[in-house]
């Protein structure tokens, strides 16, 4: 198949979640396929990067994302427009222009979008499948943003956004042949807005090779969050386990600590380490390492939808990690088998402090939470099944034709 691929932005570095899922599928559909790579260069990345993708990519084109146009774009779209704010900032006539040729040149046999911001390029592109990675229900998402915000202006905006959003994504939706979708929590939340029959579910893997578990597990009191903090959920989780649930860990356990590792942590998250007991590292260079030193991983995300794949590193780690209903939505890992899951600080803090202090339960949970990763969250094992899918849609357009 040739396929082509739209992206909000280069697939690299992999640092955010959506970049990693893009890099890999490339990796990925490349071994077999033919893939064109169509994305813009946000501020920050630096052009030669594009190299990276000239052994996986038949074709790469990039378009340079001007902040101030995309700002403007939704400053104007809030006085005269009801469209989503992120579909209109990622709006760009020059990138619809590399699109229309590339599918001219190319003749794909499938297009792909990466999330509602890439969407609109190729929605009414006619005679050929197309397939729109939805991921999360971005209503969802929004919704939670709205419910946990403290600031009111930034809680004022995602309520604008919310309500834009939320018929905006079913709507764009059902003008492709395939929507992907991690889990049923976005697709339940969508389905408010009328029901959807085009839904494949395609969760995001994790790496087992990289992200194996020590040879011995570590006998500290040691608890890590990891994530990018520079999205918004993963700094308010930090934030929240730091001044609700790890003071009533310390209650009981004097020693332990609490290490909030990832890149481009705010002000708020940087004055976390004048606490004793609470490390924040920033960007480090080996995240499997931080995880293979610690004795427990958390997540406790009020915010977000889809899937985390803090939880999955953390699970493929062999590491016994306490985490919220939200964070657990897109994984369905069973509660005291692969993981505890906790909503309440008391009851949060009390399930960290039974893992830090019963190893022999530890042990067993780490087990399990590896096994659960290897049999259904690889890469791999998602990825054939959405290739398989890709071949349909290609096969029936093919016999139609």
């Amino acid at each position: 198949m040739k396929i082509l691929i739209l992206c909000p932005r280069l697939p690299y570095p992999l640092d955010k979640g959506d970049r990693l899922t893009v890099h890999r599928l490339i990796q990925y559909l490349s071994r077999k396929h033919e893939v064109g790579l169509i994305t813009f260069l946000e501020p920050g990345q630096d052009p030669d990067w594009v190299g990276k993708f000239s052994d996986t990519c038949r074709s790469i084109s990039v378009q340079p994302l001007s902040r101030w146009r995309a700002y403007g774009h939704c400053a104007l779209g809030l006085l005269g427009s009801k469209e989503a704010l992120q579909v209109l900032y990622y709006r760009d006539r020059r990138l619809q222009a590399l699109v229309d040729r590339g599918i001219a040149e190319q003749q794909p046999d499938l297009l792909y979008a990466h999330t509602i911001r890439m969407g609109p390029y190729i929605s009414r592109v006619p005679g050929r499948p197309k397939i729109l990675a939805l991921q999360i229900s971005m209503a969802l998402n929004y919704r939670r943003l709205a419910q946990h915000a403290r600031s009111p202006w930034w809680r004022a905006l995602y309520r604008i956004e919310h309500r834009r959003v939320r018929d905006y994504e079913a709507e764009l939706a059902r003008e492709f042949d395939r929507c992907l979708l991690i889990g049923p929590s976005d697709l339940r939340e969508i389905e408010k807005r009328g029901a959807l029959d085009n839904v494949f579910f395609s969760p995001h893997g994790v790496d087992t090779e990289l992200f194996r578990p020590a040879p011995q597990r570590a006998r500290n009191h040691d608890i890590i969050f990891t994530g990018n903090m520079s999205y918004r959920p993963n700094a308010d989780a930090a934030l929240y386990f730091a001044r609700t649930i790890f003071p009533r860990v310390v209650e009981r356990i004097p020693d332990a600590r609490f290490l909030v590792v990832g890149t481009s942590p705010d002000r708020s998250l940087r004055r976390l380490a004048r606490h004793p007991g609470i490390t924040v590292t920033g960007a480090v260079t080996d995240l499997a390492a931080y995880l293979r030193r610690a004795a427990v991983s958390v997540d406790p995300l009020r915010i977000g939808a889809g899937l985390q794949n803090k939880i999955l590193e953390g699970m493929a780690a062999g590491l016994p990690m306490v985490v919220t209903s939200v964070a657990n939505e897109g994984i369905g890992a069973e509660h005291n088998l692969h993981l505890l899951v906790a909503d309440q600080p008391d009851d949060f803090a009390r399930r960290v402090c039974e893992l830090l202090l019963d190893r022999e339960r530890s042990d067993r949970i780490g087990r399990a939470a590896r096994q659960f990763i290897l049999e259904r969250w690889t890469w791999e094992h998602h990825f054939e099944q959405l290739e398989a899918m890709m071949q349909v849609l290609v096969d029936e357009h093919r016999a139609r034709r």
